[in-house]
């Protein structure tokens, strides 16, 4: 371990330039050390690249945190400094004041306050002692603090910050507390006075006079410090725009809005965090739910996270986000929608087979790829009853593990709507499995910094088989945990090189996986009249017969509506959606082509309203989306939809002209696809009346659909039938599982693909449609009915 630390000093100028101060720079090799004494490398593996890792992956999970210690210190270095003009007796009970504060706290803000900033707890850790979700400490810590500000103002309005300032700030301004053993309880004060000074200059309601305006402040960057950028601050809100557009501007600027996905409003006091060349920038969002990035320098600023109390984290790998924009002198882009997902309450219940309860049972949260930064709290405790609380995305898979035991379910349709989750644990083989390698170019030399993912092969609805990701190191090397024996497709991501895929069981080692810089293909998305389209969503699929390989996703803001990807050689298809504008059609592109046209259009607009099917009354904050290809960051997916007022009503912008089929979801609901609308450029459809069926007690929800009874998979040779519905058209007509369809309605679907297929077998009820199967001895050809399924 002797020569493992003296590697430490080579890495003193890796560590400054990754938090650009002597003493941060200290912080982040005690940490690297320490990681190094209690995880030491293998004996073959060279110290000094292993600990360049190590000293990255500190940085990496430090960096959140460091942003709000800095944002702290700012404000209480900002103070007057007033400490000759306040008396140290005056102090002193100033500070027996805040400790008394503190002891007349109502419960359970006191604990929560207390195991914060007297034992240093995090809130995951404090919401595993309480049994509540993490958001529920944030929460109660923000109420106590609120509620110790309010105490303190009672007794000495206004003055008790400028007493308590100074000593904070002489602690806090030479990069540490200046505190004894002997003093412990002058600590929790310290900090205290810190957390609510903090609190005090950057609570809202605080401080009228920073109106609604968005707020800036610097984070540790990997180069440089970053400036404190600040935006300006209207005087009245700016009206969101119904299209994104471009702006003269004095700066490089990007605007938009944080969307809460369930609701259709603003998020307010969203944290949203930029990085580039000179460092990250984050924002915060105004009462709209509005915010506005200044840059000091046109540029790449790739979004790394988004956040907010009660709401999922939007926060992939560190630099790997697929959301990006391209900022330039004297233009500004304004109008990009972002979305944030509300953390709900679900609650679990960890059983054995016979379904009794099981008590202190481990359950891990698994695949969690945009939570990866700011991580949700991944690990629970069942109590006495079996029972734990937990947020998670949907289709987020849960394990269960008791002794020898263990079991896995999905947070699917059925979850989401009870909000209630039950794991039997049993005797099933532990996903133990990895797998390893490393990822080199197309010369041989390893390549750091890539994101590997394993997703599984066959990943069917309701399945509880989740991937894993991994960022390789200095070595190039990866390991992919928690997998099974069955097979994986690996992806090896990393800018400026086209995506490398391969394919390996659990459990494979040395796989190696060569980047190589691909051909470039290249474009432009604007509209019918020929406007270039400043942002938008960029889908790329690799055609392989009547399949679609997903190849690359970006979202993008860019003046001049640019575009460009690394792709391996062969046809792909281009698909740009933008907000409010009808997506453009599928676009076949050959690698190498620099000069694509999408073109978005005004499409239709859909109105119309949303009711129960029991009785009638509206259904609120339903989501209504076309059925049409998914995909994108959460943050800001291809497809978005709208959702239904109050009053249940909705306006859909942006279908597209021809053949129309809806989704329409909303909690304690069938789903339902509404087909056999048609929409013309420029035109409305509707209004429409779109009922739902409500869910029974304890049922399965369904999706009420009218169709010919198929459920399909894309395959080299065409659509794979793998399900047929009893009583639907498709069983009537004689078509089977295994059965493959090579054209629908006389159209080959390995031009179609999937998507567009099922968009043409969509339909009004009881027409029928000409469906061709690939059948021994020759194609045969099947007028099927369309009828009315639940499904």
């Amino acid at each position: 371990m002797a020569s493992e630390l003296a590697q430490l000093a080579s890495l003193r100028g890796l560590a400054r330039a990754l938090v650009h101060g002597d003493a941060d720079a200290d912080d982040l090799l005690q940490d690297t050390a320490l990681a190094a004494v209690e995880h030491p490398p293998p004996p073959d593996r060279p110290p000094g690249p292993w600990l360049v890792r190590v000293l990255r992956n500190r940085w990496r999970m430090g960096w959140r945190a460091d942003m709000r210690r800095r944002a702290r210190e700012a404000a209480v270095a900002s103070e007057p400094a007033v400490a000759d003009e306040v008396d140290a007796i005056d102090r002193a009970r100033l500070l027996q004041r805040l400790g008394e504060a503190l002891v007349a706290l109502a419960e359970p803000f006191r604990t929560t306050v207390i195991r914060r900033y007297l034992d240093g707890a995090s809130a995951a850790e404090i919401a595993r002692e309480q049994g509540v979700p993490a958001g529920t400490v944030r929460w109660r810590l923000k109420t106590g603090l609120e509620r110790l500000r309010a105490a303190l103002d009672g007794v000495e309005p206004a003055r008790w910050r400028r007493a308590l300032v100074p000593a904070a700030a002489l602690r806090f301004a030479q990069g540490g507390l200046l505190v004894t053993a002997k003093t412990k309880i002058a600590l929790v004060l310290v900090a205290l006075v810190v957390a609510l000074v903090a609190f005090w200059r950057l609570a809202p309601h605080a401080r009228p006079e920073d109106g609604l305006g968005p707020r800036a402040s610097s984070l540790p960057s990997k180069t440089a410090p970053a400036p404190d950028v600040r935006s300006p601050k209207p005087e009245t809100p700016r009206p969101w725009p119904r299209h994104a557009l471009v702006e003269p501007a004095s700066a490089p600027t990007l605007s938009g809005r944080v969307t809460n996905w369930s609701t259709g409003d603003g998020v307010a006091g969203a944290e949203v965090t930029f990085d580039g060349e000179a460092g990250a920038i984050a924002l915060r969002t105004d009462a709209q739910g509005d915010f506005e990035l200044v840059a000091p320098h046109a540029g790449t600023f790739t979004l790394v996270t988004i956040e907010a109390p009660g709401f999922l984290p939007y926060a992939p790998e560190y630099l790997h986000s697929p959301v990006r924009a391209e900022l330039v002198a004297g233009r500004a882009v304004r109008g990009m929608q972002l979305f944030l997902y509300p953390a709900l309450d679900y609650h679990g219940r960890v059983v054995d087979a016979a379904g009794a309860p099981i008590e202190g049972a481990h359950v891990k949260l698994l695949g969690t790829p945009e939570q990866q930064i700011y991580k949700l709290p991944t690990e629970w405790a069942s109590d006495r009853d079996g029972r734990f609380v937990f947020h998670a995305p949907d289709y987020a898979v849960l394990e269960a593990t008791a002794g020898a035991r263990r079991g896995w379910a999905v947070l699917d349709g059925k979850v989401a709507i009870d909000k209630q989750m039950t794991i039997v644990v049993g005797d099933a083989a532990a996903r133990d499995q990895a797998i390893s390698g490393r990822v080199v170019d197309d010369a041989g030399q390893p390549v750091a910094d890539v994101l590997v993912s394993a997703e599984p092969d066959d990943q069917r609805g309701g399945s509880t088989r989740v991937g894993s990701t991994a960022t390789t190191g200095s070595d190039g090397a990866f390991r992919l945990d928690h997998l099974d024996r069955e097979s994986y497709a690996l992806a090896a991501e990393a800018e400026g090189f086209a995506t490398a895929v391969v394919h390996a069981r659990g459990g494979a080692r040395e796989i190696e996986l060569v980047l190589s810089a691909g051909q470039v293909i290249a474009g432009a998305v604007a509209t019918s009249a020929g406007e270039p389209v400043p942002a938008f969503t960029l889908l790329a699929f690799r055609r392989d017969g009547a399949l679609r390989i997903p190849t690359a996703t970006r979202s993008i803001a860019d003046p001049s509506g640019r575009f460009q990807l690394r792709v391996l050689p062969g046809k792909y298809d281009l698909v740009a959606s933008a907000n409010s504008w009808a997506p453009s059609p599928p676009t076949m592109a050959e690698a190498g082509a620099t000069d694509v046209k999408l073109v978005v259009s005004a499409g239709a607009i859909v109105r119309g309203s949303v009711h129960s099917a029991a009785d009638g009354s509206p259904i609120p904050y339903a989501r209504v989306m076309r059925e049409t290809i998914s995909g994108g960051a959460s943050a800001e997916p291809a497809n978005a939809g709208t959702v239904t007022h109050r009053d249940g009503t909705f306006e859909l912008t942006g279908a597209p002209a021809g053949s129309l089929s809806l989704t329409i979801g909303a909690d304690g609901f069938h789903e339902r696809i509404e087909s056999g609308l048609s929409a013309r450029d420029g035109g409305e459809v509707g209004p429409v009346d779109l009922v739902l069926t409500p869910l029974a007690p304890g049922e399965r929800p369904n999706i009420e659909l009218v169709g010919i009874g198929v459920q399909l998979a894309a395959d080299h040779d065409g659509l794979r039938v793998d399900r047929v519905i009893d009583g639907s058209g498709a069983q009537a007509a004689g078509i089977v599982v295994g059965d493959h369809i090579v054209q629908v309605d006389g159209a080959d679907v390995a031009e179609l693909g999937l998507d567009g297929s099922i968009a043409k077998i969509r339909g009004a009820v009881g027409t029928t449609i000409a469906i061709t199967l690939a059948r021994t001895g020759g194609n045969v050809t099947l007028n099927v009915e369309r009828r009315k399924l639940r499904a």
